[in-house]
């Protein structure tokens, strides 16, 4: 019997990734993955929602799925992702509680904002209905994420515009902690950090042995590393994305005093964030950090972050470790698996257990 069939759908800035999987129980089966980006769509001169409309689309007609239901996901300053532990609360009391909690760590106004929760540890649906008056030592643990309204409308409006209609808003973040629990890669009670390196973001998400995740999204990534090599190499912005993408290692190693310097702003951040990450008493440091995302297929941006952050990195290619259709292994897509990770976890999304 056949499982239902999902499209994730990765809108980024300079490209649009999809990915269509079959589901069947906890099994996951790749069949389609597109890529389309947004400097060969339409005229160069077009508008940029027009490019991604079209992109959006070409993704699809690739997918085989024109008007196809699709999962999007969102990244940046308008979206937030938070965990809340509470006393034990009936449902009407718990969604008061995590507005209320959202109204006050979100750094943008809840009330006009999109928020949905999902309870990942409470007592059992006996104990709730028998709660004492006074109150009760059990807890509720789970994750809340709140998303500006005005920018999920314009996720749906591109989606609409690229014949696909949006059956929901994701996070990106959370998405690739769950494209990384679905491929297995991460050993039980290893607490793993999940780098993608995007073009105006890099997605930084952290999930340890309490089940617990936790979301960042940096504004500096693959374009703001592009611009600061070109200006200290004294070339284009396009000549350093292609020596440092190419194959003959030789073009990127004259770049390399300049890549270091800029992916050292990067990697700051990204030790501070763990380092907040571990103020919040998760424990001991990170065992494993696994990069994905475009920029950072480049071999050259691969071992300069390695030596930055230290500890154990490595490439993260998703379509390496699931079960993929036959086309899929074909393709030349599939060296670009890192790519397709948020893709991957947004088509991987279910219903369950959220409440919006």
């Amino acid at each position: 019997m056949r499982g239902p069939q999902l499209i994730g759908l990765d809108i980024g800035t300079t490209a649009v990734k999809a990915a269509r999987i079959r589901r069947k129980g906890d099994a996951v089966t790749v069949l389609a993955v597109a890529r389309a980006a947004l400097d060969q769509a339409g005229h160069e001169n077009a508008p940029a929602g027009d490019k991604t409309a079209l992109a959006i689309w070409r993704c699809l007609h690739i997918l085989h799925g024109p008007d196809g239901a699709v999962v999007c996901g969102l990244a940046g300053p308008d979206v937030a992702v938070r965990t809340f532990d509470f006393p034990a609360l009936p449902s009407k009391q718990l969604r008061s509680a995590v507005e209320l909690e959202a109204a006050q760590v979100c750094p943008f106004d809840v009330n006009e904002s999109a928020v949905a929760f999902q309870v990942l540890k409470s007592p059992s649906a006996k104990a709730l209905a028998h709660l004492p008056k006074e109150g009760s030592t059990e807890r509720m643990i789970g994750i809340f994420a709140a998303a500006k309204n005005s920018v999920i409308g314009q996720r749906r409006e591109l989606c609409e515009r690229g014949k696909a209609y949006c059956m929901m808003v994701d996070v990106d973040g959370l998405a690739l902690l769950n494209c990384l629990e679905v491929c297995k890669v991460r050993a039980a009670g290893e607490r793993a950090l999940v780098l993608n390196a995007g073009s105006a973001y890099t997605n930084v998400a952290i999930i340890s042995d309490d089940g617990l995740p936790f979301v960042r999204d940096i504004p500096y990534a693959a374009e703001a590393i592009l611009n600061h090599i070109s200006r200290s190499a004294g070339k284009s912005k396009q000549a350093v994305a292609d020596a440092l993408a190419s194959a003959d290692e030789t073009q990127a190693r004259d770049l390399r005093p300049s890549l270091k310097e800029a992916c050292s702003t990067l990697a700051d951040r990204v030790l501070e964030t763990v380092r907040y990450y571990g103020t919040r008493g998760s424990g001991p440091a990170l065992d494993r950090v696994l990069l994905c995302g475009g920029f950072a297929q480049a071999r050259a941006v691969t071992d300069t972050l390695g030596s930055l952050l230290g500890g154990k990195v490595e490439l993260w290619n998703p379509l390496a470790t699931l079960p993929c259709a036959r086309p899929v292994r074909r393709s030349e897509v599939f060296e670009q698996g890192p790519a397709f990770a948020v893709a991957l976890g947004l088509a991987m999304r279910s219903l369950r257990d959220v409440h919006d």
